[in-house]
């Protein structure tokens, strides 16, 4: 999504771009597609070698300059086969990987992004860093936001803990909740479409009074995060997404590469919560956020100070001067 978001951008300002995945699912290539991009899936095993060749021959091909790498999966040897084909390179990262070591531009779009992750790193490898530069999708920076309405006791939840959540965390946060909301408590649960434990969800919510399930919301996502009071999210790019709404939110650690950006969040004042306590420290957190309009009212001052909308435009100002 943080990819799609930076080619919407991109071809917002005269440029074009092209999706190319050794992985990916039907429903995420239905939402390129339908933007408008083309895609292109290739046979070969994600992030080596071959992999290179493929991308280099494909964005040679169109005559492409710039080619962004987003994934946990690629190898140093990826982008230097890429940098020999006279290809810049880009790469999305969260937590200083090796693996960006041959790039040209690296950005982190998270709140615990500093140099010192990046110290191994040529000197002429350029630093996008911080939640200035976080990618939004269009239909985020097109919403007018805002929010200064916290009732006394908040009465709408959102669930959203990411496309795949192959841990399942959604159920087992589903279970807390249905113990522990105010009756009157409408909430909605998304289910991403990469999501193997959709069934389960499902079955789920029907045991939650109040509890509606939203299947794959596609770009309704953030008029339905603007309906919330608060939200309960994975700790990767949604909580941007929040931040940039005002809408207060409880991240959750659900794997072990969002550890750092949620503590990050914690020294900010949010009450992040680890999977691997979730039944023992979710229902207080909630309860807490439910009836203190005052905390989601800072949360929610604290998240449009963080994300200011203007994060694609300015990577897309940084690549624009690189494919110059």
């Amino acid at each position: 999504m943080r990819c799609l978001a930076l080619a919407q951008a991109w071809v917002d300002t005269g440029g074009r771009a092209l999706f190319i995945s050794a992985k990916s699912s039907s429903s995420l290539e239905r939402r390129l597609q339908n933007d408008g991009f083309e895609t292109v899936r290739l046979s070969v095993e994600p992030g080596g070698l071959e992999d290179a060749k493929a991308t280099s021959f494909e964005a040679q091909h169109r005559g492409s300059r710039l080619v962004v790498v987003d994934g946990y999966h690629f190898r140093s040897e990826f982008s230097r086969y890429l940098r020999k084909a006279a290809l810049r390179v880009i790469s999305i990262d969260d937590n200083g990987s090796e693996n960006t070591d041959a790039s040209d531009l690296i950005i982190n779009q998270n709140r615990h992004a500093t140099p010192a992750l990046y110290m191994q790193h040529a000197p002429e490898t350029r630093l996008l860093l911080g939640t200035n530069y976080a990618l939004l999708r269009r239909e985020f920076r097109c919403l007018t936001v805002s929010r200064d309405d916290f009732q006394a006791n908040a009465t709408r939840l959102l669930v959203t803990l990411g496309a795949a959540d192959p841990e399942n965390v959604t159920t087992r946060v589903i279970d807390v909740l249905a113990a522990k909301l105010e009756p009157r408590t409408e909430t909605r649960i998304v289910v991403g479409g990469s999501n193997r434990h959709a069934a389960t969800v499902a079955a789920a919510t029907q045991h939650l009074t109040g509890g509606r399930l939203i299947d794959e919301p596609g770009s309704s996502m953030p008029e339905l995060m603007a309906w919330a009071d608060f939200a309960v999210s994975a700790g990767g790019s949604t909580m941007w997404e929040l931040a940039y709404l005002g809408v207060p939110f409880i991240p959750i650690v659900i794997a072990e590469n969002q550890r750092s950006v949620t503590l990050a969040l914690e020294r900010d004042g949010y009450l992040a919560v680890d999977s691997t306590a979730l039944e023992r420290d979710l229902p207080h957190v909630v309860q807490t956020l439910t009836r203190d309009a005052g905390k989601r009212r800072e949360l929610g001052q604290i998240g449009r100070h963080l994300v200011d909308g203007l994060g694609t435009q300015r990577v897309c100002q940084v690549l624009r001067d690189m494919d110059g």
